[in-house]
């Protein structure tokens, strides 16, 4: 038995994120490391505390989206199952004269992502004290003789609290949110809750040439500084910033009609055949079944009310929103 919209909407469910990975980094060196590899500040990072960032090629494309913890003394690093790998082997590549460890953790500890409008209910349920509402805070709880650590994270716009389970008990653990009515969320559900709330997916939404900034505004405010000095991908980074703007922009539609656009569908302009393309679509409860699409428009088409036509869908317009239906708090994906 899997959990609905609603039922997340109004209560509550659970991501099995379980192929995420999860590297502790430690050592004298670690903040100057990471500093110069990932695209946020972590120099204001103290304990219970952390930072969403992305990693980028030289020329500033996107490697991957993330979050940095700051946890008994050094960094929790946590990467989507699609990218983990590789940003691993980026980093050990890089650690030449460092004093750094990178410790994968993930053979010992799984992640869940508990979502929906009552997960501090659901935690206190258990026993479990919920962390503080700022993005990304955590704390560690000790649950049936195990350490878990709970962490303020929104995935869905309805609120959520990602859980690092170890093993020995992921199986209780899960039983223990079915007994609370907290179901799984599956994959197709899980799509419509990261369109609703803006999250975009690296590989899924981005290709190799998609440049960080080109995920708009609340992407780069909440995942790139440009304050903190050097780091992969800065030098074009910072020239995008100086300019004003990307080429393109990744933005939310409302399309016309019933049957869903197929993902890449070519999106034209009156005055332009090559105005933009999708990258995905859903039926979406938050427009009322309408169709809500997400896609990279050239930003002469971005501002809101644009309308555009999807090529494979002949009767089918596309209407440029102003923002996401039910923004998350963050822009980290499922």
């Amino acid at each position: 038995m899997t959990a609905t919209y609603t039922q997340v909407a109004e209560h509550a469910g659970w991501l099995d994120l379980t192929d995420w990975g999860l590297i502790r980094t430690i050592g004298a060196d670690r903040r100057r490391f990471l500093q110069g590899q990932t695209t946020n500040d972590l120099r204001p990072l103290v304990e219970g505390t952390g930072v969403y960032t992305a990693f980028c090629t030289p020329t500033g494309q996107l490697l991957s989206d993330g979050y940095v913890l700051e946890a008994e003394g050094g960094y929790l690093l946590v990467l989507p199952a699609e990218t983990w790998g590789d940003i691993s082997a980026r980093l050990s590549e890089a650690i030449i004269l460092d004093d750094v460890t990178l410790m994968p953790l993930q053979e010992g500890l799984g992640l869940l992502s508990l979502q929906g409008g009552a997960v501090d209910e659901v935690l206190e349920e258990l026993g479990l004290t919920p962390p503080p509402e700022a993005p990304l805070a955590h704390h560690t709880q000790i649950w049936q003789a195990a350490e878990l650590r709970l962490i303020r994270n929104d995935r869905t716009g309805f609120g959520g609290v990602d859980v690092c389970v170890p093993y020995e008990v992921m199986e209780e653990f899960q039983t223990a949110l079915i007994a609370t009515e907290c179901l799984r969320i599956d994959d197709a559900l899980a799509e419509v809750l990261r369109y609703e709330a803006g999250v975009p997916q690296v590989g899924v939404d981005t290709t190799e040439r998609t440049l960080a900034a080109e995920l708009g505004e609340p992407f780069v405010r909440t995942h790139i500084s440009y304050t903190k000095g050097c780091y992969v991908g800065q030098e074009v980074l910072m020239r995008i910033h100086a300019r004003g703007h990307t080429n393109r922009t990744w933005v939310p539609m409302r399309i016309e009609g019933e049957r869903l656009p197929q993902r890449g569908a070519a999106l034209h302009a009156p005055d332009r055949p090559d105005a933009g393309w999708l990258t995905g679509a859903v039926h979406s409860p938050a427009l009322e079944g309408a169709i809500l699409a997400w896609g990279f428009v050239r930003n002469e088409y971005a501002p809101a009310g644009s309308v555009l036509q999807v090529h494979s869908e002949p009767s089918a317009q596309a209407v440029v929103l102003a923002a996401a239906p039910r923004p998350a708090k963050q822009l980290l994906h499922i």
